[in-house]
């Protein structure tokens, strides 16, 4: 990275002047419109992991502690302080792998992804929010900001650091969280670049957790992080007014001071109006989601039915692969990780949601056998310049010597490929499954829109209160 010059501004000066100065009434129609899309989606993904063992280890965890009843963990009764609300709807948003999914500018990028920005953003500004009795539209902006925070942050760092071993979403998803908290307590721009240095301090995670309850925690730490980061600088908390680009900052710590000056922009365009965030229609990896399109749209084209099936291969580029490390998973946190699985239950069950990312489905012996069939072959990477997406193909040699082929780059999700509200609609409602009554899902659907006019977001977030629990 060349010198800055003198009269350049820092990344955290650019962050915070853009913190700062933005509101609700600037930021255009049609990404207030996307944003809520996602924040559906969001609150979608937190009632689905809510029924997991993560998260419900993690509500009895902080309940002992006692603390003040702030903020509610979203898909149960508990309320907890802020900053651990913060923590268990982090996880809760992110231990499916169902939650948005960042796209970026350059196809030299990583997969063309590197945060899930609405996990960590959502889950800090959603506690801090009914802890200080904001309104809607502060929460949509605040959100809002956040994002495009976190997604700027990671479009521009060099992909070392994520090929490295970090994980994007609990270290730039920290940056986000503090933006977003930052926006919403409607700090002074020398106040949220102190934010922004706290939040250095915290920002963590590394990818060797996939598969495990602890890279759901990555999203949770940067959530409880970026409130606590934006809290403490409120109350005048001290640290760095130059994390990013000090001589011992972060881009140095996380990526040997190697990004892209040119994408660091924030706000018009917003990252939620190009390149966009993509919304995940399958719990799992987000490599996996073009061969899971290709497999389950082969198995309709020509009536492929299980049994006739001799083998099937799925080839992506080596970077692509990399996460995809359990051959046979031995539990359903694993098979999110797992290409012959998510491929044997997709064929199989002509579907590929929660039902099918299971322990029953993991231990089904029709899927054991299957997955036998399917094997990962990962092509050398190739070097890109333009291209952005997962190079997916996908083989399915028949018994009979027939073989059905497929391609793609990216999945039903994308913006090129956009997911409609009513799909969100079902997705939210197959989260909430068992914790909600119809009757609390169609109120809170049909009134979600109200989020700009509601004056208490507490108020606005009551129908998401399970019965029990």
């Amino acid at each position: 990275m060349p010198p800055r010059s003198k009269s350049e501004k820092t990344v955290s000066r650019k962050i915070s002047d853009f913190v700062a100065r933005t509101t609700l009434k600037n930021i255009p129609p049609d990404v207030r419109d996307i944003a809520k899309l996602h924040l559906l989606d969001g609150l979608a993904t937190m009632l689905g992991g809510a029924k997991e063992e993560s998260s419900r280890l993690l509500c009895r965890h902080y309940a002992r502690l006692q603390s003040k009843a702030e903020a509610a963990v979203i898909g149960t009764r508990h309320r907890l302080a802020t900053e651990n609300a913060a923590l268990v709807n982090g996880v809760e948003a992110h231990v499916l792998d169902y939650d948005d999914a960042q796209l970026t500018t350059l196809g030299s990028r990583p997969l063309g992804q590197q945060t899930h920005p609405t996990s960590p953003v959502l889950a800090a500004v959603l506690a801090l929010a009914q802890s200080r009795r904001a309104t809607g539209a502060q929460l949509l902006a605040s959100y809002i900001v956040g994002v495009e925070v976190a997604c700027r942050l990671g479009d521009a760092v060099d992909p070392s650091h994520y090929l490295d071993g970090f994980h994007p979403t609990g270290t730039l998803g920290t940056f986000g969280a503090a933006a977003a908290c930052s926006h919403l307590l409607k700090l002074k721009p020398i106040s949220i670049r102190h934010a922004l240095g706290i939040a250095g301090t915290m920002a963590a995670g590394v990818r060797a957790n996939r598969g495990t309850m602890a890279k759901g925690l990555n999203a949770g730490r940067a959530a409880e992080s970026g409130v606590i980061a934006a809290t403490l600088a409120a109350d005048g908390f001290s640290a760095s007014e130059n994390i990013f680009d000090d001589p011992m900052g972060f881009f140095a710590a996380a990526c040997k001071n190697k990004f892209d000056k040119n994408l660091l922009t924030f706000g018009k365009p917003y990252c939620f109006a190009s390149p966009g965030v993509g919304i995940k229609l399958y719990p799992c990896a987000g490599v996996l989601h073009p061969a899971l399109d290709i497999v389950l749209e082969l198995r309709q084209l020509y009536a492929i039915a299980a049994e006739q099936v001799e083998r099937i291969k799925v080839i992506l580029d080596h970077d692509a692969a990399l996460p995809l490390v359990y051959d046979r998973p031995k539990d359903a946190l694993q098979a999110k990780f797992s290409v012959p699985f998510a491929v044997a239950v997709a064929l199989v069950d002509g579907a590929a949601g929660l039902k099918q990312f299971s322990a029953e489905r993991v231990r089904d012996p029709k899927i054991r056998n299957q997955l036998k069939r399917v094997e990962l072959i990962g092509r050398p990477t190739r070097k890109r310049t333009s291209h952005i997406g997962i190079d997916t193909e996908v083989e399915i040699a028949m018994k009979d010597g027939t073989v059905h082929r497929g391609h793609a780059d990216i999945a039903r999700g994308h913006p090129a490929l956009p997911t409609s509200r009513a799909e969100i609609d079902e997705k939210f409602r197959n989260c909430a499954e068992g914790l909600l009554t119809p009757k609390q899902l169609d109120k809170f659907l049909r009134h979600f829109d109200t989020l700009e006019r509601a004056v208490s977001v507490t108020h606005w977030l009551s129908p998401l209160n399970p019965l029990r629990r």
